[in-house]
Order: C-alpha cells, then sequence, then structure tokens
C-alpha cells in the first residue's frame, strides 16, 4: 500500500512543474520554489464594430511599464478572425504581479485604428487578466 501511495505522489509532483525565481523581487514575493502547473495560459481579444469583428491587417501588445512589445500581428496566427493575443505567460516576469498595464495598438492600411488598454497581473505561475475587455474563457 505504501509503495501505492509513494507512486501516485511521484506520478502528482511529476505532472507539476518546479517555477524557480530566479529573482524573486520581480515577481512581488512569490515564495521560491513555488509548484506551478505546465499549462502555458494566453489571453485573447476581439474588438468589434457594429457587432462585427473588426479586422486587422497587424496588430501589437506593449508593455506601457517597459516598452517592451510581447506580441505582433505579423508573427502570429490569429485564433479566430477577428481574435487577437493580448498576454501570454511568456511574459510572465515583466509584468507586477498586482498589475501591469499593456496596450493593444491594431493596424489597418499602415494606421493605427485601435488603441485599447488591459491590466495584467499575475498570480506567481501564470498571467492573469484584471481588467480591460478580455474575451471570456
Amino acid at each position: 500500500m505504501k509503495k501505492l501511495f509513494y507512486s501516485i505522489y511521484i506520478i502528482a509532483f511529476a505532472t507539476l512543474v518546479a517555477c524557480e525565481v530566479d529573482n524573486p523581487a520581480s515577481f512581488d514575493d512569490c515564495p521560491v520554489n513555488l509548484l506551478c502547473t505546465e499549462e502555458f495560459r494566453h489571453y485573447t481579444y476581439s474588438p468589434k464594430n457594429n457587432n462585427q469583428p473588426i479586422l486587422l491587417d497587424d496588430y501589437y501588445v506593449k508593455n506601457l511599464d517597459n516598452g517592451n512589445i510581447y506580441l505582433h500581428g505579423s508573427n502570429q496566427l490569429p485564433l479566430h478572425e477577428g481574435q487577437y493575443l493580448v498576454i501570454t505567460d511568456a511574459a510572465i516576469s515583466e509584468i507586477k504581479r498586482k498589475g501591469t498595464v499593456v496596450r493593444f495598438f491594431g493596424v489597418k492600411n499602415n494606421t493605427i485604428v485601435l488603441e485599447t488598454d488591459f491590466l495584467v497581473g499575475h498570480d506567481c505561475c501564470h498571467v492573469t487578466p484584471l481588467s480591460g475587455p478580455f474575451d471570456q474563457p
């Protein structure tokens, strides 16, 4: 019975990944050696005009704290027509736990036609949407 319990424990542990933080201060005092799920989270935005999707030629998302560009439409495939990525776990190291504003820029005919702000944070493992017109999961 102990071997079975031990095996189940090892399997359960193996399904989690250790999230070691090199610089805990950048993660607002997140626990070191925190266990996080392996899922890769992302959040999307589907802008509309008169209930019709806004189709963009390009888009990008800029962190207003540090000026970094996270996503660029020409390098990303839309999930659905008129749906665009806003933030993914790839940016977690530059997102403040209690909130960082990122701005979505939509481009049509080489002109910025849409600017929308989103507030994103993190739970020490994954980015989390705090406010903004994110798509509902």
